[in-house]
């Protein structure tokens, strides 16, 4: 049943402290990775402020068809 509300989730967004370390938040972010589909990429975003951060993991599907390939890209 968790497994099928996991794939539903588009995007997940949790307020931080200003006490965290972004390595306790490894664990999350691999965990968010781990339960995505092939068919979706993960774009993470962490803003901080004097008092708070947010992380925001959001899931956004791959396109069907590449027509431009990225220069960047190694193989």
């Amino acid at each position: 049943m968790m497994k099928k509300i996991n794939y539903k989730i588009k995007s997940l967004s949790i307020e931080l402290d200003k006490s965290i370390q972004l390595k306790e938040l490894n664990g999350v972010i691999k965990k968010f990775k781990k339960d995505t589909d092939n068919k979706y990429e993960v774009k993470t975003s962490i803003t901080f402020s004097f008092e708070s951060g947010t992380l925001i993991l959001s899931r956004t599907r791959k396109p069907y068809l590449k027509l431009v390939k990225n220069i960047n890209d190694k193989k």
